[in-house]
């Protein structure tokens, strides 16, 4: 699917954070924010491009493939990606600040925003998230025999096969890799999906 560009707001939108959020959603966007989540735009998940390159990156390059549940090759495959993204209208998209390269401060926050849809009447809301699981310290522990944590692990988007440089540019940021992090000002923030209704 190629990426579109985001077409101009519909008038049932105000102005957030520069960009835009739907009118039922502001309430829920500016708890987000005094959390602490850095942006959030809303989306309609047409807007979210799934590809098949992006699983390949996981498979060859990420040294978590296959050492964490969220991630390839025991998450989704990208026809199920797909169905279920059919499935919503419109989804938010949380800009988080990285506090470490590995995770970023936000899956508390990410879940916080999930549960506040859902108390909101967003009964289908569900998080995705960037990267892989971080919700074990050290190590993921399914080897064991199970998630100490089921009830918050959520899929990482690339498992899913999300090509977040093409959703997040969709949603109107202006991404592009930087050779290293000095460019970036310190680490690059992170992002997650939250699909809605």
């Amino acid at each position: 699917m190629p990426a579109r560009s985001v077409s101009r707001p519909a008038p049932s939108q105000r102005a957030h954070q520069g960009e835009y959020v739907d009118d039922d959603l502001k309430p829920i966007a500016d708890k987000a924010l005094s959390w602490g989540v850095l942006d959030v735009r809303c989306i309609p998940t047409r807007s979210i491009v799934v590809a098949e390159w992006v699983r390949l990156k996981c498979r060859y390059g990420c040294p978590n493939y296959g050492r964490r549940l969220d991630c390839p090759p025991n998450e989704f495959t990208l026809d199920l990606t797909r169905r279920l993204l059919a499935e919503y209208r419109r989804a938010l998209v949380l800009q988080l600040r990285r506090l470490a390269r590995s995770q970023p401060e936000g899956s508390g926050l990410v879940h916080r925003v999930e549960r506040e849809l859902f108390l909101s009447q967003f009964y289908r809301a569900f998080a995705i998230g960037a990267g892989s699981c971080g919700e074990c310290v050290d190590e993921c522990v399914r080897e064991a025999g199970r998630c100490p944590q089921p009830h918050r692990i959520r899929p990482a988007g690339e498992s899913m096969g999300i090509d977040w440089f093409a959703t997040l540019r969709n949603a109107g940021w202006d991404l592009r890799v930087l050779p290293d992090r000095q460019q970036a000002g310190g680490l690059p923030p992170s992002y997650s999906l939250v699909l809605v209704d």
